[in-house]
């Protein structure tokens, strides 16, 4: 008998503290089994030889929105490095409405009003370039969108009058009364209500595209934050059946942890206890699956749900007013996407019935609401090792971050942002708070095992650059971002190996190249731990090997 496969002559950086170094790997049903000199060559069927590439385990974004990134790849690009004025985002709507069959929706997505001179597009700009159609652009923080005049009469909102705001969300409005076009938080839904849901089949196409584009750059586990729910996050009830369809259909090329989103739990008790505090049902899905169903190709991890907004969007619910609205004149300290005691009945009750929970929290006060709960729900319900998520942390004090630790909860960054959205977030908070935003190394030194992440369609998903930003620390501008908070290069490996499989609760078979586990990794172009530190952006991904077979590249 002859074994699957022998990958030779490399420098593996195994992430195992017990052989941090390997030459060669043995790979056979999709697992290590041996390394370096364990098996000679004669008992491989195939073997390739590196030439001496560097190689680390396959990257993992534990926060990647990968149907998302695939819907992206066919809708009109906004992103402020396709274009960083206003008038070259109504140029590419303007093309992108003019090729658009007649009467379709079209959509954009990546704006960024910190590039536009701090404005959003309004509905009359959009009006002006549509052609007649309706549109809807998606903010790049997805917090937020602006809807042309044709898109709330599809609505039900003829001259954009009468549009009432839902709870957690906001419809800013002229004095005319009518909306402006933009629409916050959970108000998104007043107009994506009306765009016609994607089948089953367009998410699994929507999955397939994510997945090309991201085994190119070398991730090959994501963790997707939020199925099910269109008023917040996904496309719809039907979002887990589109990725079942994409792996049925070989379209899904990365290992995918998928949480569904919070809403669509609903009570598994009659009667929830008998203690009047314990009053809390548990929450699961039908039949009563939780976190852990599934294989090590798809698999539902935690519940997620988003107790606050967006820190660039300045709806994130903060302890202090935002720096620059108070510079202009007004107060905001963002708000609650729920009220607080709908998202304690929530969360205790995911808990209670056994579920991971990743709450998105991105302000201080949210922070302080989510790990309020969290210690509640272990009081009245102790459960070891629950590893629950706080995706985001992106504003936090020093106390904040042991109470974390204290805790056991699992913080869930994204270095990227500050390049991408460092500097509209530095003039949001002004230079005092600014110091608590987007830490890492507080996190690192607080004894936490963090993983790493893009929020993937927010900003790109490339894992070198992510890495590139949590050792460097620059925005787009060239500014250093809180530079007290960078780490180093093997600590951002860890964290997107190692540190993300903890995340998942994947860490004993995923996150390692070691005996037994997933023979996922990736070859570089050159040693990124020898690199210099501002040169790491340059460092590419080669090849691509999940499960033992090439993925993307070439050996």
């Amino acid at each position: 008998m002859l074994f699957d496969a022998l990958y030779t002559n490399g420098t593996f950086y195994t992430q195992d503290a017990r052989r941090p170094r390997a030459r060669s790997v043995g790979v056979h049903n999709g697992r290590i089994i041996s390394l370096d000199d364990e098996l000679p060559a004669t008992y491989f069927r195939d073997v390739h030889k590196l030439a001496g590439a560097a190689v680390v385990p396959g990257f993992n974004d534990a926060h990647c929105h990968l149907s998302y990134v695939g819907q992206a790849l066919v809708q009109a690009d906004l992103r402020p490095a396709v274009g960083a004025t206003m008038d070259a985002l109504l140029a590419a709507l303007d093309a992108a409405c003019a090729a658009a069959p007649d009467g379709a929706w079209v959509q954009g997505a990546g704006y960024d009003q910190n590039y536009l001179g701090n404005l959003h597009p309004t509905a009359e700009q959009l009006d002006a370039v549509s052609h007649g159609h309706p549109v809807w652009l998606m903010h790049n923080s997805r917090h937020m969108g602006v809807a042309n005049t044709a898109a709330f009469e599809r609505a039900g909102y003829p001259g954009r009058l009468n549009v009432t705001a839902p709870d957690g969300g906001a419809v800013p409005v002229a004095p005319d009364g009518r909306a402006v076009g933009l629409l916050q938080e959970t108000a998104r839904a007043v107009v994506m209500d009306a765009i016609p849901a994607p089948t089953v089949a367009d998410i699994a196409a929507m999955v397939g595209a994510g997945s090309a584009a991201l085994l190119k750059l070398g991730v090959t586990s994501i963790t997707e934050p939020g199925l099910g729910a269109p008023a917040h996050i996904g496309h719809t009830l039907s979002d887990l059946a589109g990725y079942q369809a994409a792996r049925d259909a070989g379209l899904l090329g990365v290992r995918a942890t998928v949480m569904p989103y919070l809403t669509t739990l609903h009570s598994l008790d009659a009667d929830p206890g008998d203690n009047a505090e314990d009053a809390v049902p548990r929450l699961g899905l039908d039949l009563g699956m939780r976190t852990g169903f599934g294989d090590e190709w798809l698999r539902l991890g935690a519940a997620k749900i988003l107790s606050d907004g967006s820190l660039i969007g300045r709806s994130a619910f903060m302890c202090c007013d935002y720096d620059v609205d108070a510079a202009e004149g007004h107060s905001n300290r963002g708000l609650l996407q729920f009220a607080t005691e709908d998202l304690r009945r929530r969360i205790i009750g995911a808990h209670r019935a056994g579920w991971q929970v990743a709450t998105h929290a991105i302000g201080d006060a949210a922070l302080d609401v989510v790990m309020d709960i969290f210690e509640e729900a272990q009081r009245l319900h102790p459960r070891p090792d629950t590893r629950h998520r706080i995706e985001h942390l992106s504003v936090a004090s020093d106390e904040q971050i042991r109470r974390v630790a204290s805790l056991g909860l699992v913080p869930v960054p994204q270095g990227r942002f500050i390049y991408e959205l460092g500097d509209g977030v530095a003039r949001a908070m002004g230079p005092e708070r600014t110091r608590i935003s987007y830490r890492v190394k507080a996190l690192l030194d607080a004894g936490l095992e963090i993983p790493a992440s893009t929020d993937a369609p927010v900003v790109g998903a490339d894992p070198i650059l992510n890495i590139h930003d949590l050792v460097n620390r620059r925005t787009s501008s060239g500014a250093d971002f809180v530079p007290e908070e960078r780490i180093t290069v093997a600590q951002a490996l860890r964290s997107y190996t190692v540190g993300s499989a903890y995340a998942a609760r994947e860490d004993h078979y995923k996150g390692s190249l070691s005996h037994g586990m997933l023979a996922d990794f990736v070859a570089l172009s050159e040693d990124i731990y020898e690199v210099p530190a501002d040169t790491i952006r340059n460092v590419r991904v080669t090849a691509t090997v999940v499960g033992g077979h090439l993925a993307h590249g070439a050996m």
